[in-house]
This record gives C-alpha cells, structure tokens and sequence, in this order.
C-alpha cells in the first residue's frame, strides 16, 4: 500500500476517533488529526506542482514571454 493511502486510512480512523472521543481526549484527538491533514494537503501540493512542472509546453511559453 502506498504512503499516501496509509495516510488517508489513519485520517479516517482519526475522524472516527474524533467523532468517538470522550472530552478530555478530544483535544489531543483534534491535534492528531490536523497533524495528519496537514501532511495531506502537503503531499497533495507537491504531487499537483511536480506534475505542473512536468509539463513541457508550461515552460516553453514562460522562456518566451
């Protein structure tokens, strides 16, 4: 399984934890859970700019302009 989808399984177990936590473990709960998509939204934006990048046409019009 790759990273990436381990990662979104361990946010779906943190949402559901969340949804299930008693009040004095909510906090910590919450903070895991940012944490994690965080981590997403992070790998997301660097999986989307490599493929931007990839792109050949992208930097051709950027030389020329």
């Amino acid at each position: 399984m790759p990273p990436s989808r381990r990662l979104e399984d361990r946010i779906r177990e943190l949402c559901v934890s969340v949804a299930t936590a008693a009040d004095c473990d909510l906090a910590q709960q919450l903070a895991e859970l940012q944490a994690a998509m965080n981590e997403y939204t992070r790998r997301i934006g660097n999986k989307t700019s490599a493929s931007v990048l990839a792109w050949p046409e992208l930097l051709a019009e950027r030389r020329k302009a």
